[in-house]
């Protein structure tokens, strides 16, 4: 089997101090680092994905301004760094970015620098399963895992890497997850 981890949009504007403030995410990026580190060997690819609004419509008609490309608020959080113990970069094969132009919450709308998409990358590689974690499993995440789900993949969310916009969003959306098909499982006895 061919795994892909997929770390949706760990960015510092989805920590507690960014516009969203989700309350407890400033300890996910650091274990997703860690995480990451440990376990890379189970991993055939890496990837990140980024919110990176350019033009992004009237998106922020419906939501705060963030993840504006180029800024701050845009990268990715560095207690990835810290957990990882190691430049998380050095751990990821590709880095992909969503949402220039218009309201795209799955990794799955995701291109990387030279406009590959994320459904192109994990064929390339013949990937059979993608482990999903990051921001937010009531949002980003879940699109991803489910446009993983209907592209034929074995999706696993690991929910100890990943938070929502409340505990009890949280828990609908693993729920929901879990009904649609996803294995819901924690990082460090995720397995190969």
């Amino acid at each position: 089997m061919t795994v892909a981890l997929i770390a949706v949009d760990v960015q510092n504007d989805f920590t507690e101090s960014g516009p969203f403030s989700l309350l407890g995410h400033d300890a996910i990026p650091r274990a997703i680092g860690s995480s990451v580190a440990r376990h890379r060997h189970r991993y055939d690819l890496v990837i990140t994905t980024q919110d990176w609004h350019i033009e992004p419509g009237d998106h922020f008609l419906k939501h705060p301004v963030h993840c504006v490309a180029g800024t701050v608020g845009a990268a990715l959080d560095p207690e990835l760094d810290v957990g990882a113990g190691t430049p998380f970069d050095d751990l990821v094969d590709r880095h992909l970015y969503k949402g220039q132009f218009g309201d795209d919450y799955s990794g799955f709308s995701a291109v990387d620098q030279d406009g590959t998409d994320l459904p192109t990358l994990l064929k390339r590689s013949g990937v059979d399963q993608i482990d999903v974690c990051g921001f937010a499993e009531d949002g980003c995440v879940a699109a991803t895992v489910r446009d993983g789900l209907a592209g034929g993949y074995r999706v696993r969310l690991l929910a100890d890497l990943s938070g929502a916009s409340s505990p009890s969003n949280k828990d609908r959306a693993e729920s929901e997850l879990a009904v649609a098909g996803a294995e819901i499982r924690l990082a460090n006895v995720a397995g190969p």
